[in-house]
C-alpha cells in the first residue's frame, strides 16, 4: 500500500466511512466536510476522495472541479450562515503548512462581528524590505520555468502567451483573406428572390 493511505492517514480512513462525515457539499472526486475542529463558524475542508498528497498533485480538471466546490461552499455559507466573505487557504508541503499527508482546500468563513475580522490569512507574513531590490532578479528566475500539467491548458486572452500566439497567427489569417473575399464577393452577387412575395407572417 503506497505511504499515506489508509491506515496511515486521517482523512482517508474518514472517506472510507463517508456517512460519518459533516458533509456540506460533494462531486464526482471531491469532499466538502465541517472540519472537526473548526476555526470558525462553517469552516470547510475540500478533501479529494482518491488519496493525493498534495494540491500539487490534482490535475487540471481535478483542480477547475475542488475550485468550482470551492464557489459553492461560499456561498452557502453566505446564504446559510450569513458569512461577510471567506479566506481560502491551499497548504502545500510541510515548510507552507500542510498538516496532513492528504491535500486539501480550507475554506474559512469569515464575519463582520469577529475580532479578526479584515485581518487576511497572509497578515501572518511581514513585509520584506529587503527582497524589493531583488524583484526583478526572482521575476525571471520563476518566468523562465516550464510547467507542464500534463494536459493542455490554453492561455488567458490577456496574457503575453496568447498574444504572442496572436501575433504569430496573423501572417496566416492573411494569407487566407483573399480566398474569403473572393468567396464573400461571389455570394454578394447572387440574387435572393424573397420567399413571402410581400407577405407579412406573425408569430404565434
Amino acid at each position: 500500500m503506497p505511504p499515506g493511505q489508509g491506515d496511515q492517514c486521517v482523512y482517508c480512513q474518514l472517506i472510507e466511512n463517508p456517512q460519518q462525515l459533516m458533509l456540506v457539499g460533494e462531486t464526482d472526486s471531491f469532499y466538502a466536510w465541517l472540519e472537526v475542529q473548526p476555526r470558525a463558524k462553517g469552516h470547510t475542508q475540500i478533501v479529494p476522495k482518491k488519496h493525493k498528497g498534495s494540491v500539487m498533485d490534482f490535475s487540471p480538471k481535478e483542480y477547475d472541479e475542488a475550485m468550482s466546490l470551492v464557489r459553492e461552499v461560499i456561498v452557502k455559507a453566505k446564504k446559510g450562515l450569513g458569512a461577510d466573505g471567506a479566506s481560502v487557504t491551499m497548504n502545500i508541503d510541510e515548510p507552507g503548512g500542510q498538516m496532513l499527508d492528504h491535500a486539501y482546500i480550507s475554506v474559512i468563513p469569515r464575519f463582520e462581528e469577529d475580532e479578526n475580522a479584515g485581518t487576511p490569512t497572509g497578515a501572518i507574513f511581514q513585509h520584506r524590505e529587503d527582497l524589493q531590490d531583488k524583484l526583478e532578479e526572482l521575476k525571471n528566475s520563476m518566468e523562465d520555468i516550464d510547467v507542464d500539467f500534463g494536459e493542455p491548458v490554453e492561455p488567458h486572452p490577456d496574457s503575453q502567451k496568447f498574444k504572442q500566439g496572436e501575433a504569430s497567427g496573423e501572417s496566416k489569417e492573411h494569407e487566407t483573406e483573399p480566398e474569403e473575399n473572393s468567396k464573400n464577393e461571389r455570394e454578394d452577387e447572387v440574387e435572393v428572390e424573397p420567399e413571402h412575395d410581400g407577405k407579412s407572417f406573425e408569430w404565434k
